[in-house]
Order: C-alpha cells, then structure tokens, then sequence
C-alpha cells in the first residue's frame, strides 16, 4: 500500500495544504518549527494516533481555538487497485473518523489499515536511555504482530504489583512473606517465561536484520551485534521445549533474592529488569557510540520491523523517517535516499544540501506551515 495524497486545513500550524506524493521516496526541507514533522503527524494520526502521543486538541492551531480540524488521507492498495479514504475531523471538542464513508467509533480502530514505521529523534535513547525504554521497545515490537504479548504482560505486571504491595508492608518475617508471595512468584514465573519468550521470538529477527541493515548502512566498515540480558535465565540462548526447567530456574531465581527485597521493598529478577545491549565492532555502544553511529543503529531496528511486517503481514509498510538525516555522513544519507526499497518513504530534513545526490522521488520546502515542490 503507499498514501496517494492529502488534505489539511488547521492541523498545528499547517493552515491549508493539499500535496501529492510520490509512490517511492517524498522528502520535506525546512527549518526546524515550519511544518514538516506536523504533516508527518497529520498521517499517523489518521491511521490510529499520533507518533507524538499528543492529545487531540494539541492539533487545533494554539491562535484559533475554534478553528475546526480537516485531514483527509488518501492511499492505494496495489493488490486489489483499491482506493481508499480515511476523513479525520475536529469540530466544537469532538472527534469524528469516516473510512471509506463509515463512521469509526475513534482512531484505534483504523490501526493496522495501512501499516507503518515510524522514527523520530526520541527513538535515539533506546541505545543510551534507560533500560526501561529498550524492555517497551521489545514489547512494542510483540504486540504490533500479536495482542496474545499485551495480555501475557499485562498479567505479568498484576502480579509484579501484588508481589511489590506485600513487600512493602512485609513485618520482616521471612518465612511469613514467602508463604504470602508465592502464589504471586507462580504468576511472574509462568508469565515471565512466556514474555520472554514472546520478546526474544522478535529480537532474534531483529537481532539479524538490524545487523544486515547496519552493515549495508556503514558500507560494510562496522558490525551491530544485539545482546538479549535476562536477569532470571542469565543467558542469550534459552531454550523453550523444556519449560519444566525453565519454571524451576526461573522460579529459583525469585526465591533467593527474597531477604534484599524484603529491606528494598521491591521485586529483583525478572522480565521487568530485563535489558539490551548493542555493540558496534565489539565496543558497547552505550559508551562509545557517535550519534552518526547511534542514529544508524535506530535507523537499523526500524528499518527491522518494516522487514518484520512485510514478512508477517506480505505488505510494504509506509516508512516514516523525521529528522533522520543530520548527524549522518554520506555514504548513509546516500543509502537511506537510494537504497530502501519495497516501501515509500516520507524523510524530513533540515539542509537541501543533504539532498544533492537525489535523483527520484519529490521534495517540499517548508516554510511556516506551507508546502512549496522544489523543481
């Protein structure tokens, strides 16, 4: 599927705009603050919510409270030569969603009609950040190709609550604590086993798509290598045909921390401690990465789940790349131009300069919301 066209009337600082785009590769340029990120937004929120997470009335321009919202995202399926029409409107502090003339109940519901992949520079921290961060981003990944992850986690995290509620309040009796959290040490054990598993089933794809994009990214002059860190199996090859043994382990390993966490008041080992490392040519990328290399490696993972969708789903993703440029030498930039294939491609940037070598595709320059194609 690829996005044919689209109309905005008051969305952000966007007044009025009506582009056509280009079935490959569609790049805006513009300072930072003129538009080109809103347009970006303007598609994800029509196809399930902002990239952003913002609220609908962030969209309503700050200077026209009553201004009324139009955007109308067009898009073609090639297998069946359908065209179709999602109307996203903001009238009087009410939402209204039509796909192909039927009224949605909200945004979420059109989820998944048109697949796609975002970046934005917030992607960045997932190889410097938090541990925390890198744990949603396996999750995120899970769930956009199954909901049975969602519930297995969400069970997961019931449990870790009751099981960090008794800590909390334990009286310091060990063997009364034990006996209080081990109906909830069951829980985390079954679950956390099949979080794992759900986790680990995509990371090993990413682990070897990443590494192949980064490779082609860099010319072939570095390596990526992802390492998957479990706190309760304490090894990056866990085989699942045995999960008697797994349960035994898994659950072992929730018991003999239990006299620290009764003094920290909260749960040690588990999925919710999880991690990942990333490695380029060997050295930790935490701590010796450039940015170039970092936005490289974030480049790398969401170029994996576009590959993960188009296997799983036999559709090309639309691929959303804002601000992937800067901080970028040449031979990357000319990849990203010339060398994603299968998917269209939206690019924002803020040098026309980057652009030197572009020879396919469309190209706007942003100013102040309004959208000018360069000849």
């Amino acid at each position: 599927m690829y996005i044919t066209k689209i109309s905005i009337q008051n969305f952000r600082n966007i007044r009025e705009a009506e582009l056509e785009f280009d079935k490959d590769l569609n790049i805006f340029v513009g300072r930072n603050a003129q538009g080109k990120t809103n347009i970006c937004e303007a598609i994800s929120v029509c196809l399930g919510g902002s990239f952003r997470h913002a609220k609908f009335s962030q969209f309503i321009p700050a200077n026209d409270a009553k201004a009324e919202v139009k955007i109308r995202l067009c898009f073609r399926d090639e297998i069946t030569e359908r065209d179709n029409i999602i109307d996203y409107t903001i009238s009087k502090n009410n939402v209204s969603i039509f796909y192909n003339g039927i009224k949605m109940k909200d945004a979420a519901e059109l989820y998944g009609v048109l697949k796609y992949v975002v970046f934005i520079p917030e992607h960045l921290s997932l190889i410097k950040g938090s541990p925390e961060l890198r744990r949603d981003y396996l999750d995120d990944v899970a769930l956009m190709q199954t909901h049975t992850h969602y519930k297995k986690l969400s069970r997961y995290n019931k449990g870790l609550k009751q099981r960090n509620n008794i800590l909390l309040v334990n009286s310091g009796d060990i063997e009364k604590t034990r006996e209080l959290i081990a109906p909830w040490n069951d829980v985390l054990t079954t679950e956390g086993i099949n979080v794992t598993y759900g986790r680990l089933k995509y990371f090993r794809f990413l682990k070897k798509c990443a590494s192949d994009f980064y490779s082609d990214l860099t010319g072939g002059a570095e390596n990526l290598l992802m390492k998957y860190n479990s706190s309760a199996f304490k090894t990056n090859s866990i085989n699942f045909e045995n999960i008697e043994e797994l349960y035994k382990i898994y659950y072992h390993e929730l018991e003999k921390n239990l006299a620290a966490e009764m003094k920290l008041h909260y749960t040690l080992t588990g999925v919710h401690r999880d991690d990942v490392s990333f490695f380029i040519n060997e050295m930790p990328a935490k701590e010796f990465a450039s940015q170039g290399q970092i936005r490289s490696i974030a480049l790398a993972l969401k170029l994996s789940e576009a590959e993960i969708i188009r296997r799983k789903n036999r559709t090309n993703p639309v691929i959303i790349l804002d601000d992937i440029l800067s901080e970028l030498d040449s031979v990357r930039r000319e990849y990203i131009i010339h060398h994603i294939e299968k998917s269209q491609i939206f690019i924002t940037c803020c040098n026309i300069n980057e652009l030197s070598s572009l020879t396919n595709g469309r190209a706007w320059n942003t100013e102040n919301g309004k959208f000018t194609v360069y000849d």
